[in-house]
C-alpha cells in the first residue's frame, strides 16, 4: 500500500454564490439633487424569515452589489447561527443590481449623492416597518450607513463598518487619481481601489480575477461610473470624540450605537479606519485589524469576520447561546498555562486613545474602556465575554 501526503484546507464558500433569498423588493425613492427632484428604484433582496428574524441591513462597496460583496460571508456555514436568527435585507444602490439597465440614458437623470443614499436607507426601513436593526457596510456602504446611524440614532442597534472612511476626497488626491486613471479601464481602477499593491502581489489571484470578471460581466459600467463620481464628491462625516461630559451637541457628532470596525492589515484603508477609530466613543467602539487580509476581508478571512460579528452581537444581547466550533476546541486547552496566557493576551491588546497609540492596557482596565486595536494573527481565535458589551480579545491555543 502506498501512502500519499495530502493537504486539507478549510472549505470556503464559492465566490459570488447567490444567496438563498428568493424575494427582491423594489423600493421607489425620491430625492433632491442640486435643487431638482428625482426618483429612482432601489433593489432590496431579502434573505431569511421576515416574520421571525431580527432585521440585519447590508450595504455594499463601490463597484459591487450584495452578491459580490456579501454572498461569501452570509452563505458561509460560520454565519448559520446569524442566518437562523436574523432576516437580512441586502440593499443595492441604484443601478448596482445584477445586469441593471443603464441609468445614464434616462433624460435629466442625476445619480443620488452619498447623503441621498443614506436617506434612502431610511426609506427602506419605512417600507419594511423596521424599528431597529443591525447594519453592516463595506467601504462606500460603511460611509452611507455611518451617516444613516448618526441621523437616525434610534434605528440602529449596532454598526459593523468594514474599510470605513470618514473624510472627503482632497483636491490634490482627486487630481492625482484623475491623471493616473485617465487611460485606465474602469474595472482596473476599481481593483486598484479594493486591493493595495502589496496585496495584489501576495493575495489570492483567484479572488482578484473573480472580482475583475464580475465587474466586466455583471455590473453596468456606466452606472458604476456615476456612483464612483458621487463617492468622489462625498462630504466629510463630521464625527469627533467629545472631551468631558457628553453634551447634546456632542451627541450629534458621534455614532450613537455600539460599533465594530473591521480592516485587514494589508487593506488600502488601514489609515482611514485608524483615524475614524480615534474619533469615536471608546466605550462603544471596537477596532479589529486582521492579519493576512486586505481590502476583501469578508472573503479572505470569512471565519474570523463571522466570529467577530457573532461575539459583537452577543455583546449586544443577541444569540447568547452560540459558541463557534473552532473556539470550543481552543477552550479545551485553556486550562494549561492560564497565567502566561492572560499575560500574553494583555500584551497583544493595544489602544488608540488621546494619542497613546501602542500603549498596553493597564492592570484593572478593561478593553471596553478604550478603543481597541486587535492584531488577529492566522490560527488565532476570537473570544468574547458577553458581560462586557462588544468586548473582543484574542486567544491562541496553548
Amino acid at each position: 500500500m502506498e501512502l500519499q501526503e495530502i493537504n486539507i484546507s478549510e472549505a470556503k464558500p464559492l465566490l459570488f454564490e447567490k444567496s438563498t433569498a428568493g424575494e427582491t423588493v423594489v423600493v421607489e425613492c425620491s430625492y433632491i439633487y442640486n435643487g431638482a427632484s428625482h426618483s429612482v428604484d432601489v433593489h432590496v433582496t431579502i434573505q431569511g424569515d421576515r416574520s421571525t428574524g431580527k432585521p440585519f441591513i447590508t450595504f455594499h462597496d463601490i463597484g459591487m452589489n450584495h452578491v459580490s460583496n456579501f454572498s461569501s460571508l452570509f452563505n458561509s456555514e460560520h454565519m448559520e447561527s446569524i442566518r437562523n436568527r436574523f432576516c437580512v435585507y441586502h440593499i443595492d444602490a441604484p443601478g448596482m443590481q445584477e445586469n441593471a439597465p443603464d441609468l445614464s440614458k434616462e433624460t435629466g437623470f442625476a445619480y443620488p449623492s452619498i447623503e441621498n443614499l443614506s436617506d434612502m436607507v431610511a426609506k427602506v426601513f419605512t417600507k419594511f416597518s423596521i424599528k431597529e436593526a443591525i447594519c453592516i457596510g463595506c467601504g462606500l456602504g460603511a460611509n452611507v450607513l455611518t451617516r444613516f446611524a448618526m441621523k437616525n440614532p434610534t434605528l440602529v442597534d449596532g454598526l459593523i463598518a468594514v474599510n470605513a472612511t470618514r473624510g472627503a476626497v482632497g483636491n490634490l488626491s482627486w487630481l492625482g487619481s484623475k491623471i493616473t486613471n485617465w487611460a485606465t479601464p474602469l474595472h482596473e481602477q476599481l481593483l486598484n481601489y479594493h486591493f493595495s499593491k502589496e496585496e495584489v502581489e501576495r493575495a489570492n489571484h483567484e479572488l482578484v480575477e473573480a472580482h475583475r470578471k464580475h465587474l466586466q460581466n455583471n455590473m453596468n459600467a456606466n452606472n458604476v461610473q456615476l456612483l464612483l463620481k458621487e463617492y468622489e464628491r462625498r462630504t466629510e462625516i463630521n464625527v469627533f470624540r467629545t472631551v468631558g461630559p457628553t453634551t447634546e451637541e456632542g451627541e450629534k457628532h458621534s455614532i450613537p450605537c455600539s460599533t465594530l470596525l473591521l480592516v485587514g492589515d494589508m487593506s488600502p484603508f488601514v489609515e482611514e479606519v485608524v483615524e475614524l477609530n480615534s474619533r469615536l466613543n471608546p466605550r462603544k467602539t471596537t477596532f479589529l485589524k486582521m492579519a493576512d487580509a486586505g481590502g476583501m476581508i469578508l472573503e479572505e478571512q470569512t471565519f474570523k469576520v463571522a466570529e467577530a460579528i457573532t461575539y459583537f452581537l452577543q455583546g449586544l444581547g443577541y444569540i447568547p447561546s452560540v459558541i463557534m466550533s473552532r473556539l470550543a476546541r481552543s477552550r479545551t486547552y485553556s486550562g494549561c498555562s492560564t497565567g502566561s496566557q492572560d499575560r500574553d493576551t494583555q500584551n497583544r491588546i493595544r489602544t488608540l486613545s488621546g494619542g497613546s497609540m501602542g500603549k498596553d492596557v493597564a492592570a484593572g482596565d478593561t478593553p471596553l474602556q478604550k478603543p481597541i486595536i486587535e492584531e488577529v494573527a492566522a490560527g488565532d481565535d476570537i473570544i468574547a465575554k458577553t458581560s462586557d458589551k462588544a468586548r473582543l480579545v484574542t486567544e491562541g491555543v496553548c
